[in-house]
């Protein structure tokens, strides 16, 4: 009997991680999207249709990525300024929960098909907030140290 060739099982080999991993980041996205639309029905936020809700969070995205570069630099002047732990902390959550806020806001007015009451928008920025201190290194070495 002959053999097959390498190259077929590399190539049979790589079309099966690179399914693996588009399932798994398709529930990752979709875990993620169908959360979101239980968190806008719980807080009582009309949408007019998925698209709305899309563009809302592209825009969040979009504008959450913005204004993160001034929330960093704010961050970086504040460490910079010595201020005790307990002052910083504090500081450093008000200032990446208000700059979520404002991209939350800034998506809000601009996506037609939503609405987002002010409550829903602050529980969100809070929500936002909580993920990224869970999620951030940076964040953990500061607590463990």
């Amino acid at each position: 009997m002959k053999r097959k060739s390498r190259g077929m099982d590399r190539l049979i080999a790589v079309f099966i991680v690179g399914a693996m991993v588009l399932i798994i980041l398709a529930i990752l996205m979709g875990s993620y999207f169908l959360g979101f639309i239980g968190f806008l029905k719980v807080m009582g936020v009309e949408y007019e249709s998925y698209w709305a809700i899309c563009l809302f969070l592209f825009f969040v995205f979009v504008f959450g990525s913005i204004t993160e570069l001034f929330s960093k630099v704010l961050t970086f002047l504040m460490k910079n300024a010595r201020l005790n732990k307990v002052l910083f902390v504090t500081s450093t959550a008000f200032i990446d929960i208000y700059f979520t806020f404002l991209s939350v806001y800034i998506a809000d007015l601009l996506v037609s098909g939503i609405r987002v009451s002010i409550l829903a928008m602050a529980l969100l920025s809070i929500l936002f907030f909580l993920m990224e201190s869970a999620l951030d290194s940076e964040f953990l070495r500061k607590k463990t140290s």
